[in-house]
């Protein structure tokens, strides 16, 4: 075996290699669009049509009185909120320490966002201008931040019922 044989097969297995990663990196990219795909807002049935689709959300029903939400069924502290969130149309909702540790969320990957609004929060805003709100939930001597990012604007007597039900979650789970 010469030097050109021994070239020849370093040179196949740096191939099979790089179309190895070539195949890894392709499967992960058809996951993450299956998965964004797969997204749909709560309470979405059905498949749309195709990308021109016109169709219309459906009609947002108000929330109900507090403690509507059945806690029989609920598992974690991440589920109950999940309700809080459906109840009350909100596109995600957040729960941290006053000094940004992350208690739970509807989203996931919310660590960042739990440090920043509660920064925002001890420097006095209640609103960003991305929408979210900010409420101060007084639980066990501390303020739990809740950070809201509503389908539609609340009432304040909704947000009250809302921090209500954000302090039944709390008891219950934290």
């Amino acid at each position: 075996m010469d030097s050109t044989d021994t070239i020849q097969i370093f040179l196949v297995i740096i191939t099979v290699a790089t179309i190895a990663g070539f195949a890894g990196v392709l499967y992960f990219l058809s996951r993450i669009s299956r998965a964004l795909a797969g997204q749909r807002p709560e309470g979405a049935t059905g498949t749309q049509e195709g990308p021109a689709s016109n169709a219309r959300p459906a009609a947002v029903e108000p929330a109900g009185p507090p403690g509507d939400i059945d806690p029989r069924g609920v598992r974690s502290l991440e589920e109950y909120l999940g309700a809080i969130g459906r109840k009350y149309s909100l596109a995600s909702f957040t729960l941290a320490t006053a000094d940004g540790l992350l208690i739970g969320s509807t989203r996931p990957g919310s660590e960042d966002e739990a440090a920043r609004y509660s920064h925002l929060y001890a420097q006095g805003r209640l609103q960003d201008e991305t929408g979210a709100e900010l409420l101060g939930i007084p639980y066990r001597g501390e303020t739990v931040v809740g950070i809201v990012r509503p389908s539609e604007h609340l009432s304040a007597e909704l947000m009250n019922a809302l921090k209500q039900d954000t302090r039944d979650a709390l008891q219950r789970w934290v």
